[in-house]
């Protein structure tokens, strides 16, 4: 729902009780200047506000929104996927999670493995050293 409709919305339902912008500011205990931005489009809407206008008309905060009552298999229907939404969504990010933690170990294991490289290059070039020192005492001999 965009902000377009929401005003509109706004809009008929003040006509519908028959309210001036600064009567219905004042139902809403907000000034009338910020009242009319709302209505014309140039604030944009937040929730705060909506709740107000649907305490003030007795209706849903989805019936300002949408501009009519939703119907309950429909509400429903979204409430469910909602609750899809939000499992996949923590499924997902147990997966991640767990991958994540896997990627780490084998992270850690490989600097292990190149630690352990590093000190078996150091070993044999010590040990080509001394093969080397050896050969050349046993070629001064």
């Amino acid at each position: 729902m965009d902000n377009e409709s929401i005003k509109k919305n706004i809009m008929k339902l003040r006509l519908e009780h028959n309210l001036s912008q600064g009567d219905m500011a004042d139902a809403l205990g907000v000034a009338r200047n910020t009242y009319r931005s709302v209505e014309k489009g140039n604030t944009r809407m937040i929730s705060d506000t909506v709740l107000e206008v649907a305490k003030w008309a007795g209706i849903t905060p989805e019936e300002v929104v949408l501009g009519f009552k939703p119907d309950e298999a429909i509400s429903q229907r979204l409430k469910d996927a909602r609750a899809q939404f939000n499992d996949r969504v923590k499924g997902l990010t147990e997966e991640y999670e767990a991958r994540l933690d896997g990627l780490r170990k084998e992270i850690d294991l490989l600097k292990d493995l190149i630690k352990e490289k590093d000190d078996n290059i150091r070993n044999l070039k010590s040990l080509v050293a001394l093969l080397e020192k050896g050969q050349e005492e046993y070629k001064n001999d």
